[in-house]
């Protein structure tokens, strides 16, 4: 009876299918996202060890999730420029960036990390001022 009354009521509410929709792209492209950051093995974990698939599994998302946090600031610090040059940055432009890119991410190479060089401040708000609320 309950799946009948979701199935109803999903066919005839287009914003609730537009909304299952949308959630449902976000998922698949955050899993097709954290699926090509862990090329390694085409995304099989080799061992049956429990505790070795989860660390797989939990460094894999970290990983991703730093990825989209890092390009998530360059886009923030693009976006920030443009209306500092007087550029118009609108709300509805920002909502559709995604921070799934893979163009942006060298996955093979040498990486070279100084853990003692200081940090440079890293503007993390994006303003989007008041005009982008009226887009």
């Amino acid at each position: 009876m309950i799946r009948t009354m979701v199935l109803l009521r999903y066919v005839s509410d287009a914003l609730l299918r537009e909304n299952i929709t949308r959630a449902t792209n976000m998922v698949e492209s955050y899993n097709n996202f954290a699926k090509w950051i862990g090329f390694g093995s085409n995304g099989v974990i080799a061992g049956n060890d429990p505790e070795g698939q989860e660390k797989a599994i939990k460094f894999n998302t970290l990983v991703a999730d730093l990825v989209m946090y890092q390009t998530t600031l360059d886009m923030s610090l693009v976006l920030n420029q443009l209306r500092s040059e007087g550029q118009a940055v609108h709300r509805a432009d920002a909502a559709i960036m995604s921070p799934y890119q893979e163009d942006n991410v060298r996955r093979f190479g040498d990486y070279i990390y100084d853990l003692n060089a200081p940090l440079d401040d890293m503007e993390v708000h994006l303003d989007l001022g008041e005009e982008a609320d009226a887009a």
